[in-house]
């Protein structure tokens, strides 16, 4: 009997130490270049708890598609990590928070969390959910994701003893919004066509040819191409030959001209993937300036405001 309630007491103390460290997004689905916030808390921390904390950019393992292949990724910091203690209820919170936003699609994995709370050799981890990025958001039926808002129900409880730092910061925030509220201007979502431009951008200073990785740049040549026009016309393009993709978009009304520049973008790819040719840099190079084109010419005018 003393047994059992040995082991049922390491099981109950586990999960209690496990969830006093969490990691949530406030979205674990967005697009290329939307801003999203990873907030990491520590519930019970003591006075000495450390985190080593990233700037500028977080390194990722970065899945591009449905294969179990990874790469380098990187979430870039947008401002810099931000951290905060408080009691609720009694119990002292550690949350530190980051602000981050993404140039590349894919999936990203981020890097395992470690806060030391500087009592004994104990050093909590954490794994936050894998942050997917794409071009358009994922769906559910008819219906977009939802992304649960979490709403502190006590959030009044420090007026009683604490007051004079209310006014404190009623009177901060006064004071930044007026300097600030004619700088303010509101976040614009890009458009297709503006994050497909930005990831092809990007893909060129990568420079995969120049270290010999040109099978590399053509599978995510080919991928932006396909989540491009998949985007576009509404079509699942992604696991499709080149003879399915081209008899999709013709189905679309897709002009025969366009059909056959497109075929032949991504015969260029399947011949590198399938080592049956190896193309010079210029080649390379044409070939994303012969994206470029494509994605302006079939992208919906903009109406300038």
């Amino acid at each position: 009997m003393r047994l059992v309630v040995y082991i049922a007491f390491l099981l109950l103390s586990g999960s209690a130490i496990a969830q006093q460290l969490t990691a949530r997004w406030s979205t674990d689905n967005c697009l290329i270049g939307e801003q999203v916030v990873l907030t990491i808390q520590f519930r019970k921390a003591p006075k000495t708890l450390k985190y080593n904390s990233y700037s500028a950019e977080v390194p990722c393992e970065l899945k591009m598609d449905s294969s179990k292949l990874t790469q380098n990724g990187t979430l870039e910091i947008i401002g810099r990590f931000s951290d905060t203690t408080y009691k609720k209820k009694g119990e002292q919170i550690w949350e530190g928070r980051y602000t981050l936003t993404a140039w590349d699609t894919g999936v990203y994995i981020f890097p395992l969390i470690l806060v030391d709370p500087g009592i004994g050799d104990t050093i909590y981890n954490v794994q936050p959910k894998p942050l997917t990025v794409s071009f358009v958001k994922k769906k559910i039926g008819n219906e977009l994701d939802e992304v649960p808002v979490i709403v502190e129900t006590d959030f009044w409880w420090w007026l009683k003893d604490y007051w004079w730092i209310g006014i404190i910061l009623i009177l901060g925030v006064l004071i930044l919004w007026i300097r600030k509220r004619n700088k303010r201007r509101p976040a614009k979502l890009l458009s297709l066509k503006d994050r497909t431009l930005i990831a092809l951008e990007a893909l060129r200073k990568q420079g995969y040819w120049k270290t010999g990785k040109i099978t590399e740049h053509y599978m995510e040549f080919s991928f932006l191409l396909r989540s491009f026009l998949s985007a576009r016309y509404s079509l699942n393009l992604m696991e499709r030959t080149t003879y399915e993709t081209v008899l999709l978009l013709r189905s679309s009304n897709v002009p025969e001209e366009t059909l056959l520049r497109i075929r032949k973008l991504l015969q260029e790819s399947d011949m590198v993937k399938f080592a049956m040719g190896i193309p010079d840099e210029e080649n390379i190079l044409l070939s994303m300036t012969y994206m470029e084109q494509l994605i302006i010419e079939l992208s919906p005018l903009e109406l300038v405001e």
